[in-house]
């Protein structure tokens, strides 16, 4: 059972599973959990004060888990809860057109869809290297390291960074070949090897762009160099969820399904043929003999 998470390198506990510390699983987490009191009911979820530090935790609606909110994420979160952040029609058309990656079906947040996007903001700044994120889950992900509000994007367009759906898709099904090393291996259009470690969206932050890449091709550590990792300059651009996005949704949840089923159907035929030709080499074997 998950019990909690803590943050590197200073130990405090950043989140934990509240039946285990009601439990008390970990003596760190049961005192935690006790010490919370409601302070604000939120559109998805509440806001706990804890009594004897005055510190803010966000309770999810079920309440199955707790998470620890810095001075600086409380603001997000109650920013993020009085506004509407779902997308317009014009907004909705654009992201449909560069389409977007499901979550997993394993996650452990609620359904979600992300879009590789360039992005102005009310500011006039462009940035050309975003994620819009749609969720009913607040922003408290730990790997969202760079955040704006939907509400503060005036201009939605096509990342020239962003790799083709077909490929982010494919992404999403890379196999983990040792300890959370998941090798996604593409190749460009000079016949160099790039690698990406699991669900990829983008070629680069800058240097390459989506359409310089143009197939995924099979792990190999005699292609392998470096994993290519620019995912802490990504900007999330925060959205909510209505019916829109879960149609979005099952959409690319649907294709994603597609392409794993036929790659397992591939993978039958070839251990068939395979188990056929051992079968004849040994009956021919057999025969000479």
């Amino acid at each position: 059972m998950y019990l909690s998470s803590k943050e590197y390198p200073s130990g405090k506990i950043i989140d934990f599973n509240i039946e285990a510390a009601k439990k008390g699983s970990s003596k760190d987490t049961y005192k935690i959990y006790h010490q919370l009191i409601p302070a604000k009911e939120l559109s998805y979820g509440k806001i706990f004060k804890r009594k004897d530090t005055d510190e803010l935790w966000f309770v999810n609606p079920k309440e199955t888990n707790a998470t620890f909110l810095s001075n600086e994420m409380a603001i997000l979160l109650n920013k993020w809860d009085e506004q509407t952040l779902l997308p317009n029609d014009t907004q909705l058309a654009i992201l449909s057109q560069i389409k977007g990656l499901p979550s997993s079906e394993y996650s452990l947040y609620p359904s979600s869809v992300e879009y590789p996007v360039k992005a102005k903001t009310k500011d006039g700044e462009i940035i050309d290297y975003c994620i819009c994120h749609f969720s009913e889950f607040p922003p408290l992900q730990s790997w969202f390291k760079k955040i704006i509000l939907l509400s503060d994007v005036v201009e939605l367009s096509v990342s020239d960074l962003a790799l083709s759906h077909d490929l982010r898709l494919s992404s999403m099904l890379s196999e983990e070949i040792r300890m959370s090393f998941y090798p996604f291996m593409l190749e460009k259009v000079d016949g160099t090897i790039v690698t990406y470690d699991g669900i990829t969206q983008f070629a680069s932050s800058g240097e390459i762009k989506g359409n310089e890449i143009i197939k995924d091709i099979p792990f190999s550590y005699d292609k392998f160099s470096k994993i290519y990792n620019d995912s802490k300059e990504i900007t999330y651009i925060i959205g909510k969820w209505d019916s829109r996005m879960q149609s979005e949704f099952e959409t690319y949840f649907s294709q994603l399904k597609e392409i794993q089923n036929s790659r397992i159907g591939n993978n039958e035929s070839y251990r068939e043929i395979k188990v056929n030709k051992d079968f004849l080499s040994k009956f021919l074997s057999w025969f000479k003999s």
